[in-house]
């Protein structure tokens, strides 16, 4: 009985928060096997609660700036030491936008982890999404300096996907890509068929992300670039929000890049099977 009476104790102190517990188990090969079953699932709650508290730590992070910037200014102004004119509103209004937007996104976020968020899958025109993904990015674009292009084979079978959520994907990669792409770059938007139906991607010549750092960018608030601030490298969501959004439609997506060669954000969506 004494390795069950190991067991139990290294249970009791799981249940009591300390995921660090684990249990070496001699005996039985049914006894051996539960313990090791036991170890996986303690390491698993450790990753886990790690994953959770470097979470609230991230979000706590995010939400402290816009709010220190709106609060100072909201001070400035009530002392008198400036005037509400158009820059101060201007100035607020960007940072509620970006409290606005991070909120969004880690609903959205717990959405999609609960398997809540509703999708209305019907067949979407491929070339069309980026068209619409380019046209609602072209002002913003042009006030970076940097061009957008759309590249779509001729004759794209439609895709099977959420239409507001294609766009969604599409334009959290392109937002993602202008923010890295310098003046007098370029950003690519492309379509193709592919073994499994379309084939998107978007392209940028921007700085190109390190090997090292190319296994995590669809993490939850990993940036490759830490120094980068908010306005220009983003909350660390965007990614993370596409390849959810992506695997919900029943798709993939990668990532490709080389240091001084820019990126390239691929994913596939089925296309509905021929009548």
């Amino acid at each position: 009985s004494h390795p069950l009476s190991e067991l139990t104790a290294a249970t009791r102190g799981i249940a009591a928060g300390d995921y660090g517990k684990r249990v070496e188990v001699k005996g039985s090969d049914e006894l051996e096997e539960l313990g090791a079953a036991f170890n996986s699932l303690a390491d698993s709650l450790e990753r886990n609660e790690r994953s959770r508290r470097n979470m609230i730590a991230d979000i706590s992070h995010e939400l402290r700036s816009p709010l220190a910037v709106q609060q100072g200014y909201l001070e400035a102004l009530q002392d008198g030491v400036l005037h509400l004119d158009r820059e101060a509103l201007e100035a607020l209004l960007r940072n509620n936008a970006l409290l606005s937007r991070l909120v969004e996104d880690l609903r959205q976020l717990a959405l999609l982890d609960a398997g809540q968020l509703e999708l209305n899958l019907a067949e979407v025109d491929a070339a069309g999404a980026l068209r619409d993904t380019a046209a609602l990015f072209r002002q913003d674009a042009q006030g970076a300096g940097v061009d957008i292009a759309v590249e779509a084979e001729p004759g794209l079978p439609a895709v099977t996907a959420d239409q507001a959520r294609l766009l969604q994907v599409l334009g959290n990669l392109l937002r993602n890509a202008l923010q890295y792409t310098p003046r007098g770059g370029k950003v690519t938007l492309r379509a193709a068929r592919s073994e499994d139906g379309v084939l998107f991607s978007v392209a940028d010549t921007g700085p190109g992300i390190a090997a090292e750092d190319l296994p995590f960018v669809f993490d939850r608030f990993y940036r490759a670039d830490r120094s980068r601030g908010r306005d220009t490298g983003g909350s660390g969501l965007g990614l993370a929000i596409a390849r959810e959004l992506v695997e919900a439609q029943g798709g993939s997506i990668r990532a490709e890049s080389e240091p001084g060669r820019g990126t390239v954000i691929s994913f596939t969506l089925p296309a509905p099977p021929p009548a």
